[in-house]
């Protein structure tokens, strides 16, 4: 599959449009608690805002994957886009935790569009070890957005209150329409969808794959524990260690570096070792910095920048084998590239929103039930694949 200039879009703007669905939960973190006091819930009842967002993110990648197969990348991005603006608007109006978690559930089915169909974009016009570079430079460059989106939270929250953050995505997501109007689709080789049944029929293909079904289960476990933590990271900084929202953003930036770094590594390691080889040593990797996570929490030795730093580190390994898992589950049947990218986000992102909800749940002032997440979520996906060498 040769690479046409003409059809690719530039890195810069897929980072744009990769980054949206990051930038509508990490701006958040840092007003969750605020937001809670201003509606007079408990700061458990926001963070549901984080679950659903995910959940919603996780559905409407299983629609937009498909259809992108149908018609092409182009409109449904656009549309997603739209939903994404309307969403942070909701959100900005608010004036009660209903109306706050609808408006967060609509922001999600849009925000997942760019996330879902850039994916897509780069598997279309690239091969395989290259799609796996191309997501890592991505991956590299969209984790400072990230980075740098609680941090812009954090200031617009004691600059303006809890409402700026979102009338600011929102005027990011003109912008990214802005954008995306003028790209070219990337997406010609059409297949017909007839229906809800040929839908669900292709969804059932690519989960009797081992090549699809290994790669996606490995990436849904080796986020579950991250954003467990993450949901709850805001709340634990407060209550345990005594952060303000306004300084939370910049021990949370110790997460997304480690990811930029182990992103920009995997650009070096694919290449090098190859996807499957990539994919299991990050993993194995990752695992072993969670069980010293693990170990250090259990004896309380953890500060916040200990926490913080090994949780970055965590996100350092396992982003280095993070492209190679997403490129071998799209290629495992190239006719379904977007139904495959919406289905292994699908299982990411519900995974995530369960570690959310497990974290919350089991929350009792200490960080145990997030490290105990991060621990099993690395240590079962390495397990399943060594268990998939082993078998070969």
């Amino acid at each position: 599959m040769s690479a046409s200039p003409q059809r690719i879009p530039s890195i810069a703007v897929l980072v744009a449009l990769t980054a949206m669905m990051p930038l509508g939960m990490h701006m958040l973190l840092p007003a969750i608690s605020t937001i809670a006091r201003d509606f007079a819930v408990p700061p458990a009842t926001i963070q549901w805002s984080v679950t659903l967002y995910m959940v919603a993110v996780a559905v409407a990648q299983l629609v937009y994957g498909p259809v992108s197969d149908q018609f092409g990348r182009r409109p449904p991005l656009l549309a997603g886009l739209v939903i994404f603006i309307v969403g942070s608007l909701v959100c900005a109006a608010a004036t009660d935790t209903p109306q706050f978690l609808a408006g967060r559930v609509i922001q999600g089915v849009g925000a997942c569009t760019g996330m879902v169909l850039g994916r897509a974009m780069v598997r279309d016009v690239y091969p395989s070890n290259r799609a796996a570079v191309t997501l890592g430079y991505v991956s590299t460059a969209m984790v400072i957005f990230s980075a740098l989106s609680p941090l812009v939270g954090g200031v617009l929250l004691v600059w303006s209150g809890w409402r700026a953050p979102f009338l600011f995505s929102a005027a990011s997501g003109v912008v990214l329409f802005a954008i995306a109007w003028r790209l070219a689709e990337t997406h010609h080789d059409r297949i017909r969808l007839p229906g809800v049944g040929s839908l669900l029929r292709d969804f059932a293909s690519l989960l009797r794959m081992p090549g699809f079904i290994v790669p996606a289960v490995a990436t849904a476990l080796s986020g579950v524990g991250f954003f467990g933590f993450i949901a709850s990271a805001p709340v634990m900084a407060e209550e345990i260690y005594g952060i303000p929202p306004e300084r939370y953003g910049f021990y949370f930036a110790l997460l997304p570096l480690g990811f930029c770094t182990g992103s920009f590594l995997s650009t070096r390691l694919t290449p090098r070792y190859g996807l499957e080889r990539t994919a299991l040593w990050s993993m194995v990797a990752s695992a072993l910095v969670a069980v010293v996570l693990l170990a250090m929490a259990l004896s309380s030795a953890l500060t916040p920048f200990l926490l913080f730093m090994l949780v970055g580190l965590t996100n350092l390994t396992s982003a280095a084998g993070m492209p190679a898992l997403m490129v071998r589950g799209m290629g495992a049947d190239t006719r379904l590239i977007g139904a495959a990218s919406g289905l292994i986000g699908f299982f990411h992102m519900a995974l995530g929103a369960a570690g959310t909800q497990l974290v919350a749940h089991f929350y009792s002032g200490t960080v145990l039930p997030a490290v105990l997440l991060l621990a099993g979520g690395f240590g079962l996906g390495a397990a399943l694949l060594i268990a998939e060498k082993l078998r070969r």
